[in-house]
């Protein structure tokens, strides 16, 4: 039986793939097809500076690399699965696989049309002069269709045009004309087939999810979780700060409401009382003592410095109350719920 020959370079191609995989916390497939060189740099760059690194090999390296280990990585064999017949690359990364697919989609960008593509969208030439000086050039403009013409030693756009509609394919001569114009209309980029965080395998359409849209419900859900403990008494962690606060409200407006002395209560209640008496001592006329008349002169003065009341402001009372259930300690609202209900 004559032993298959392996090239010493494929031996070692398959061995630094395997150093990759395994030194990797997130690792994956994304496909590279179509993306020129000047596209692929430029994307490797800003995706490197997030964290995110690329190998490029031969698809049989690639699966080679990832039978094998295997055996020190259990599970990362299921990004086999994401293989395709198309230019592959493998991706390692510490963020997770979803923050992944993200990265990716927003490190596309635009390339020249070859010819052949369907334009995704109207592609517009504004009206106005180019870059190019008077010469043949306005010839390749206009045999793309475009309303070039020369004029004062410039080859200029005599008017907006639009050189594809979308859904149109992009002629070679469009194309080239586009290209000269520094004109890019295609969208280039690494599209994620498959990953393994090192304990579950998910496949692109798991991962392509609106962010915002999810941050978005997790909050919406997590408001609503709150609101339902809160109003059926439910003790957690979250939820009895805010209980306590609204029982410490409510304990003091019926101590308030029932004149029950506490020490959280006693200086609203003195204070209510002391502007009863004052009212009370108003109507006595001449029976009212100095001590009294001098008090009764303060509070008018008072009242008359006073500002105009806000309509629907709230009274003395209750600010009294408020400064008061402000200042109340965890102690203080202990006590009163256990004057009252103990």
């Amino acid at each position: 039986m004559v032993k298959a020959y392996v090239a010493d370079w494929k031996k070692d191609e398959v061995s630094q793939l395997q150093d990759f995989v395994k030194s990797s916390d997130v690792v994956g497939l994304v496909d590279v097809t179509g993306i020129g060189a000047k596209q692929m740099l430029d994307m490797r760059a800003s995706l490197r500076n997030l964290g995110v690194k690329l190998r490029m090999s031969r698809n049989r390296l690639l699966k080679r690399a990832l039978e094998t280990s295997s055996k020190d990585k259990k599970g990362v064999e299921q990004v086999i699965e994401a293989l395709e017949p198309k230019q592959l690359a493998l991706f390692s990364s510490t963020a997770n696989p979803f923050k992944v697919f993200q990265m990716l989609l927003e490190s596309q960008t635009q390339a020249p049309a070859k010819g052949g593509e369907i334009a995704s969208y109207d592609i517009i030439i504004e009206k106005g002069p180019t870059a190019f000086p008077a010469g043949p050039i306005v010839g390749d403009f206009q045999n793309a269709g475009f309303p070039a013409a020369i004029e004062k030693g410039k080859v200029v756009i005599r008017k907006k045009h639009t050189a594809v509609a979308k859904g149109d394919v992009i002629s070679e001569e469009v194309a080239s004309a586009l290209a000269k114009l520094e004109i890019y209309p295609i969208t280039v980029g690494m599209q994620l087939l498959g990953a393994f965080d090192g304990e579950t395998f998910y496949l692109s359409d798991v991962l392509n999810i609106d962010l915002e849209a999810f941050r978005g419900n997790v909050q919406n859900a997590t408001a609503q979780a709150f609101n339902l403990a809160f109003n059926t008494k439910y003790f957690t962690g979250s939820v009895m700060p805010s209980l306590l606060s609204k029982a410490q409200s409510d304990a003091l407006a019926v101590a308030m409401s029932t004149s029950y002395p506490t020490d959280s209560t006693i200086k609203s209640l003195l204070a209510k009382a002391h502007s009863a008496m004052l009212g009370v001592a108003s109507k006595s006329g001449d029976g009212a003592d100095d001590e009294l008349k001098e008090m009764l002169g303060n509070a008018a003065t008072a009242a008359a410095a006073a500002p105009a009341p806000v309509e629907e402001s709230k009274s003395s009372d209750d600010e009294e109350d408020e400064e008061e259930e402000e200042d109340a300690s965890e102690e203080d609202t202990a006590a009163g719920l256990g004057a009252l209900f103990g």
